[in-house]
Order: C-alpha cells, then structure tokens, then sequence
C-alpha cells in the first residue's frame, strides 16, 4: 500500500466496514486526551466512548451560529455533538457516514444531549449526497485518509461548499517511506489512518488542486507506538510489529496528527 489514491478501492472500504462495526466501546481514554473536561460534560458517555479522532480540530474551526456544517465520517457522534451545540437552533450538522450503525449511534447521542439540530445522513465521502454549495464549513477527524480516493473527497468538499466557505479537518501524515512495507501492508494499519495516510506536502497540494484557498496547517502532534495503542483499530499484532520494526528512536513518532483549514474559492 502507498499514501496514493489506490486502485482496491472496493477491497480498502470493505476492511473499513469492518474495522469500524466492530470497534468496542472502548476509547475513552482517546477523548480524554483530546478534548478538556469543560467540552466533554455536554457530550453523552455514548459518544465519549466510541471517541476515535486523531485531534481537536474544533477548536480551530470557525463555527459560526446558524452555520450548515457537514461532519464526514461522523462515527460516534462527538464532534457532532459538539459543534450542533456551538451553531445554536438556528444551524444544523449533517452528520455523514457510510454505516447505518454509526448515524443511528450518533442520532442516539444527539437524542440524548437534546439536540434537534443534527441531520443523519447515510453516503460516502467520494460521493457526498448534497447540493452544490450547500454547506458552509466542513469538519472531519481522521477519516478523509480512510478513503482510497483523497483527491476525489477533496473535489466533493469543494463542490459542495459555498463561496467562501471553510474546512477544517484533523488527520494523520505519513511519509511512507519511514514505515516499513510489512506494517503498510496490514488492515488495522490501514483502518487505522497510517497506511493510507499522505505526506503533509501531499494534502496541501491535493487541496490546491481542487481549488481550496488559504490552506494552512494551525496544528502539529508527533503520533507515537503508544499513541497508537490506545484505538484499537491497531491491534495487538501490529502494535508488537511496530514496535520490533521501527527503529526506537522514530518509536515516538510514527505519524504526525495535524489539522489542516482551508476556503473555498469565492
């Protein structure tokens, strides 16, 4: 596997699929790390549980009250959650993903936290079904690099922001060439967003391609064996290979976490 846009996409999604349906409740500890107390107590346990972000991405974005945002690859609801309370009544989250286990799980939390402003709405990243220029602000944590096809998530995102509109995104970069092919080559390091992830450079140009604007990368987290050892998206086969194939001292950053903003064209 290369950080590319692969040929298998029909294989890549369904390892995907089945990474994400059986993920247990057990990723807590990846919310707490990535989000403070004060965020967290709005946020029901359900969600809180089933946490699998790479960073918080939400508190660079620009939510503005009565905003439409479009969260891809929702899973189980956090920032959903916490971005539908920050628009107020008057805005709303479409909440996107490509399993109907993970919208009814988010639908259930948003339930559960008393929001009536969050839309379940079952598609997949290279094929968002909304209108052109539909959405103000895009947010996605970790996903975009589950996609086989970057580029054409990237040209979606585009199509369907309005003018000016804004994404802001958390994901991993890799450059392929500092993993050996023995751990890209496994599903848990592709579900977990290392095998398909691309080089920061990568994600700037493929952006610019499709037209984004004002790319800037506000944040930057070494990702480590033991980063990795909290999802358990990484299992414990491919934590032990990591660790007996990566020299030790690259052990303490295996993957770079960074959020990335950017504006459509006006």
């Amino acid at each position: 596997m290369s950080g590319g846009d692969l040929m298998h996409s029909a294989e890549i999604k369904e390892l995907v699929r089945d990474a994400y349906r059986h993920v247990p409740p057990t990723t807590e500890a990846v919310a707490r790390a990535l989000y403070s107390p004060q965020e967290l107590a709005g946020v029901p346990q359900s969600a809180v549980t089933r946490s699998l972000g790479v960073a918080n991405h939400l508190r660079f974005a620009d939510i503005r009250p009565g905003d439409t945002v479009l969260d891809l690859g929702c899973g189980g609801g956090i920032d959903t959650i916490l971005a539908a309370r920050r628009l107020g009544p008057g805005g709303r989250v479409v909440a996107l993903d490509f399993l109907p286990e993970m919208l009814t799980r988010t639908a259930h939390a948003a339930a559960e936290a008393g929001l009536a402003n969050v839309e379940p709405l079952e598609g997949e990243l290279e094929a968002i079904p909304l209108d052109d220029a539909s959405v103000d602000l895009i947010i996605s944590n970790g996903v975009i690099n589950l996609s086989p096809r970057k580029a054409r998530v990237m040209a979606e995102c585009a199509r369907v922001l309005r003018p000016g509109g804004r994404l802001c995104v958390s994901d991993l970069t890799v450059r392929q060439e500092d993993l050996p092919p023995e751990i890209l080559t496994r599903p848990a390091a592709w579900a977990g967003c290392v095998a398909g992830a691309l080089a920061e450079a990568d994600v700037v140009h493929k952006l610019a391609r499709v037209g984004f604007q004002d790319i800037d990368i506000p944040y930057r987290r070494p990702l480590g064996i033991d980063d990795c050892a909290l999802y358990p998206l990484f299992d414990p086969d491919t934590i032990a290979l990591m660790r007996r194939l990566v020299p030790p001292e690259r052990q303490h950053a295996v993957a770079v976490a960074v959020v990335v903003r950017a504006r459509s064209a006006d």
